[in-house]
C-alpha cells in the first residue's frame, strides 16, 4: 500500500517528501493453529497508519491511491485462491 501510494503520488505529481506506515492487526491464535474450528485462521481486523510529510491540502486523496492498491484490495475483497502441491 505504501509503495502504490507513493507512485501513484508522483504519476499524478504529489510531492511526498517522507512517508512512513505502521501495520497492526488482530489475529485469534487458536484459529491460526487449528485449535478452535470456530475461529478463522486469518487476521479479525488490519490497522494501517501512514504519516507523510506533503505540502498535499486534501489527505483523502492519498486514501484514494491507496485503494489502487493490489495489496488493500487482495485483503479487503475475497480473491479466490488456487492450491497446487506436486511432489518432486
Amino acid at each position: 500500500m505504501t509503495t502504490t501510494m507513493v507512485y501513484h503520488a508522483a504519476v499524478r505529481g504529489i510531492k511526498l517528501d517522507k512517508v512512513e506506515s505502521k501495520l497492526e492487526g488482530d489475529l485469534d491464535l487458536s484459529g491460526f493453529f487449528g485449535i478452535n474450528d470456530e475461529v478463522r485462521p486469518g487476521y479479525e481486523e488490519i490497522r494501517v497508519k501512514f504519516k507523510v510529510k506533503t505540502d498535499l491540502e486534501n489527505l483523502e486523496t492519498l486514501k484514494e491511491l491507496i485503494r489502487l492498491s493490489p495489496v488493500y484490495d487482495v485483503v479487503s475483497n475475497g480473491t479466490n485462491v488456487d492450491v497446487q502441491i506436486e511432489r518432486k
